[in-house]
């Protein structure tokens, strides 16, 4: 769409936090904006998608905690029937792979943002009219960039308590191969050589920060 600073963009909000998108509901609409239609699960923010014209999808990346399809299925799904829209991730991760996500998975034109760097809803509000004209700004990867797409898989792996032997079996690789994929990664995150530090402790510590939370529960951060 040619969107103009008198166009009413029209907004789908998927957010599994029932107070988030109660928030963001309530504090998104203003002359420029409307909310369609606010959702608490994928299957029902397809539903709407398909049935109801939107301009902008507005989705938390990690729905349920990875029990069911994440934000990014949801916006390509939902591309299939509606190309035009553009898409906005809202998410607490550095970097979308540390959920398990491709970054040639994301949308075209996906505006990334992470839910600790919103500032106030004219934020929120920006990277949407970003997003309606595909103009989103580079995704914030920070430290994460650094790393390959296995490292992240690896780290995530670590991060759920699962042993060399285990990821070893997973990925289909020797435990000697995930010792030497775990010091890469401590190197490539600046851990250096202290011996007196747990590698794998260092891992899963950079792994939530990255995740934007402190802690875990059944594996996925809090």
């Amino acid at each position: 769409m040619a969107y103009t600073r008198s166009t009413v963009l029209h907004l789908l909000l998927l957010e599994d936090e029932d107070l988030l998108r109660l928030t963001l509901a309530s504090a998104l609409p203003d002359e420029t904006m409307a909310v369609v239609g606010a959702y608490g699960d994928a299957k029902s923010a397809i539903r709407a998608g398909t049935d109801t014209p939107f301009d902008v999808l507005v989705t938390d990346l990690d729905l349920a905690q990875g029990q069911g399809p994440d934000g990014i299925v949801v916006a390509n799904v939902l591309r299939r029937t509606r190309p035009e829209i553009g898409v906005v991730l809202l998410t607490s991760y550095a970097d979308p792979r540390l959920v398990g996500t491709k970054l040639d998975q994301l949308p075209a034109g996906t505006e990334y943002v992470r839910k600790n760097a919103i500032r106030d809803i004219d934020t929120l509000r920006a990277a949407i009219r970003r997003a309606a004209i595909g103009a989103a700004e580079p995704s914030p990867l920070e430290t994460a960039v650094t790393l390959t797409d296995t490292q992240i898989e690896t780290m995530r792996l670590v991060a759920q308590g699962l042993s060399n032997a285990e990821i070893a079996r997973q990925r289909v690789v020797t435990e000697g191969a995930v010792e030497v994929s775990l010091r890469r990664i401590a190197r490539n995150l600046g851990f250096g050589n202290d011996s007196t530090q747990n590698v794998r402790v260092q891992i899963v510590r950079a792994y939530f920060e990255m995740a934007g939370a402190s802690g875990a529960h059944n594996g996925q951060p809090t």
